[in-house]
């Protein structure tokens, strides 16, 4: 993982949005239902036109973010890219 970016997800922003959607999600990871190890995924990743640069984590509507455990968010992160938005 990018050390800049994971600086930003150790931002008290980012902490409250994590929570946010960890509860939205029930705790639980919407993939396999467990409840371990969880995360929370961006579905996809935007950049600012008017700026060039990538929004910070806890920038992103809801529906753009999803809980997922440990196993099922690096299983998706080996089998998909996640895309990216010039917005």
């Amino acid at each position: 993982m990018n050390p800049i970016y994971n600086n930003l997800l150790k931002n008290p922003q980012w902490y409250q949005k994590r929570k946010q959607i960890l509860q939205r999600d029930g705790y639980k990871c919407r993939h396999c239902g467990s409840s371990i190890g969880l995360n929370v995924h961006h579905r996809q990743y935007h950049i600012a036109e008017q700026t060039g640069y990538y929004f910070l984590p806890w920038k992103y509507n809801d529906r753009y973010l999803i809980t997922l455990c440990e196993i099922c968010h690096q299983a998706g992160h080996v089998n998909y890219k996640v895309p990216t938005f010039n917005v």
